[in-house]
């Protein structure tokens, strides 16, 4: 009988470390997932994906201008960014499919009202926001780890103050 509670026992912790270090996670947009990969391209013209900036934690941020609490998170993304620009990434995507009428033009100027120098990457089709991670209120923010896994989700405007408790677990 003890020797099959310790095998039970030794099974229990072998499958723990396994699952724990060894064991492939999952693609998706929930807690413990892999973030899913996409690509877009920046304001300024040039290709971005989220892969670029693995080995970083990642604060993935959905909005829009006409957003009032988008507007309001955006001074302390950037303050946050001027910070911490060096060790972790503020990957802005804005939902450029609801920019209307002059989609570009529009973030181009809120960009520069806010003085914002963070990667702004625009989703015209809304493939990224919309289908990918399924973006239903903004703003909305994925906390990423320097693995790529997400941690936590949070929908409604970051302050300075969440963007730094953040960063210690994104590490």
């Amino acid at each position: 009988m003890k020797k099959i509670i310790v095998l039970l026992l030794a099974a229990a912790l072998a499958w723990g470390i396994y699952s724990a270090f060894f064991q492939e996670r999952a693609v998706g947009i929930e807690e413990g997932n892999i973030a899913p990969d996409f690509s877009l391209t920046t304001l300024s013209g040039e290709k971005a994906s989220l892969s670029d900036f693995k080995g970083k934690p990642v604060l993935l941020n959905f909005w829009a201008t006409w957003c009032p609490p988008c507007k309001k998170e955006m001074p302390d993304m950037q303050k946050f960014y001027e910070k911490h620009g060096s060790e972790a990434a503020i990957v802005s995507v804005n939902m450029t499919k609801f920019e209307l009428p002059d989609r570009r033009e529009k973030v181009k100027d809120f960009v520069e009202d806010y003085q914002l120098t963070f990667p702004v990457l625009l989703d015209l089709k809304g493939e990224v926001g919309e289908k990918t991670y399924n973006v239903i209120t903004m703003p909305t923010t994925f906390l990423i780890d320097s693995e790529g896994v997400i941690k936590e989700k949070v929908i409604g405007p970051m302050t300075y103050k969440k963007m730094e408790e953040s960063i210690d677990r994104l590490d």
